[in-house]
Order: structure tokens, then C-alpha cells, then sequence
């Protein structure tokens, strides 16, 4: 058993990205973005799945843009490119898989 504690980093920054745990070919990252802030383009090797704890993101594939809140999860595929921006205070989990 393990208990992660997720540390709230935005009352002293604007951006925060970092590694919770990783076990096998799994990697748990915690996402924070202030209004406004985004993540530019890029692609990952693996799956990913997101999951917004709190606030408003939108992702951006290409011309199609999906906005999520705490009751949507969102499944990006290998080599899939994205962005995304934070319509409000974000902060969200990202679940990434190697296949």
C-alpha cells in the first residue's frame, strides 16, 4: 500500500508538473496551471489518461478541442499530439502507460 499526498503548488506558481509515483510502466504526474497557462504542443510514447481534480482544461488536437471538468476523463493515444490550456485554476492527474 502506498499513500501519495498532492501538495497544492499554485499559490507560488503559475505552472507545476511533477512525478507522484511510478511502478512498471506506469508514471502518475500532478498537473497544476493557473487561468491561462498552458501546455504547448507535444506527443507522448504512451497512453495517458487525465483526470481534473479541480477547474476547467482545454485540450487542443489539431482543430478539435475538448474542454474537461471533474466529471469527464480524457484518453490520449501513443504519439496523439495535444495541447492544452486552463480556462480556470486547474489541477488534474495524468495516468501514463507504456504500452
Amino acid at each position: 500500500m502506498q499513500v501519495l499526498e498532492v501538495k497544492h503548488h499554485l499559490q507560488s506558481k503559475d505552472k507545476y508538473i511533477g512525478a507522484l509515483t511510478e511502478y512498471g510502466k506506469t508514471k502518475v504526474i500532478q498537473l497544476q496551471l493557473a487561468a491561462g497557462n498552458e501546455i504547448k504542443e507535444h506527443r507522448t510514447n504512451a497512453d495517458a489518461l487525465i483526470i481534473v481534480q479541480k477547474g476547467r482544461v482545454v485540450f487542443a488536437f489539431g482543430e478539435q478541442q475538448v474542454e474537461l471538468t471533474p466529471d469527464k476523463l480524457l484518453h490520449i493515444l501513443p504519439d496523439e499530439p495535444h495541447s492544452l490550456r486552463a480556462l480556470e485554476d486547474a489541477e488534474a492527474l495524468l495516468i501514463r502507460t507504456e504500452r
